[in-house]
């Protein structure tokens, strides 16, 4: 059973240092009243004389203080040590998170990953803002997010700390009952004729119909909507196609409509998705465990 206390050795390594129990206890901020008795007692606990004492002179380490003092100071090494373990591990396990995440990656990332956080870090609490990527970016230069994840497109690289984390590409969005929808992968020219379901909202970079066009495909544009899961229901009614680079796990519309995702052969074009934080705040411990679980269910999803 350990006696003595690390206050007690906190004070003996200050006053050995100063020679002087008033320097000490000015130094650790406490009355010499409290050092000289923390002393005596734990001269007294481990039965040593551990100073020579000066009357208006100070006092002097004996030969055994020195070898005392030597394990002394390991001890109180190591006491810092823990603490600062201690520390990191508390700025590790608790605290908040605001996590700005584009819409589409909210809906098929957000639960997988919030469930894993949990498990992992029950006690850091994770505040989720759906934005559109511009409305993303804005609220981070605000600082009203610490972490966005987003597609790179329109991410001030040069004023904030970005990490790749995965690429994807736009894929066709049918009714499971369509003929083309059997098929393993679909030209441009397989869409000829069929409308085109459009999901608009602010946005950064070409949007998937500017895309098209570029690829020389002008669709007629039956529906404009902001909503996923709006367009992604008239397809399931087989009102046309659209394009999205993600699908639900769920392959039916939430008019229990089956629809499917078809790859193109030529595809459209990669869209980079990252990360982002203002500089330095990803060095944060919350933030960054929480960024490394961004690219672990990312890249295995």
């Amino acid at each position: 059973m350990i006696d003595y206390s690390l206050r007690q050795l906190e004070y003996f390594a200050a006053t050995a240092r100063m020679g002087s129990i008033s320097d000490a206890a000015r130094a650790m901020g406490v009355s010499s009243a409290a050092v000289a008795s923390a002393i005596g007692k734990l001269e007294e606990l481990c039965q040593l004389t551990l100073f020579d004492r000066f009357p208006a002179q100070g006092v002097r380490l004996t030969p055994v203080g020195v070898r005392f003092l030597v394990e002394a100071e390991q001890v109180l090494g190591q006491a810092q040590s823990l603490r600062t373990t201690a520390r990191a591990l508390s700025e590790q396990t608790s605290g908040h998170v605001r996590f700005g995440c584009y819409f589409v990656l909210a809906y098929v990332f957000g639960p997988v990953l919030l469930g894993a956080h949990k498990d992992r870090w029950p006690h850091v609490t994770v505040e989720v803002l759906e934005n559109h990527g511009a409305g993303m970016v804005a609220q981070l230069e605000r600082r009203e997010v610490d972490l966005i994840l987003t597609y790179e497109a329109g991410v001030p690289l040069d004023r904030c700390d970005v990490q790749r984390v995965a690429q994807v590409a736009p894929r066709v969005v049918l009714p499971a009952a369509h003929p083309l929808a059997r098929r393993d992968a679909l030209e441009l020219s397989d869409l000829e004729g069929i409308p085109y379901l459009q999901v608009k909202e602010p946005g950064m970079g070409p949007s998937y119909l500017d895309m098209l066009q570029a690829a020389g495909l002008t669709p007629d544009v039956a529906l404009v909507s902001r909503s996923y899961e709006m367009v992604r229901s008239c397809v399931g009614k087989g009102l046309g196609f659209t394009l999205m680079a993600f699908q639900p796990p769920n392959r039916h519309s939430y008019h229990g409509d089956a629809v499917v995702s078809v790859p193109l052969r030529e595809p459209l074009g990669v869209l980079q998705i990252v990360l982002a934080a203002q500089k330095g705040e990803m060095d944060t411990p919350v933030v960054r465990n929480f960024a490394d679980l961004c690219r672990e269910v990312l890249t295995t999803g």
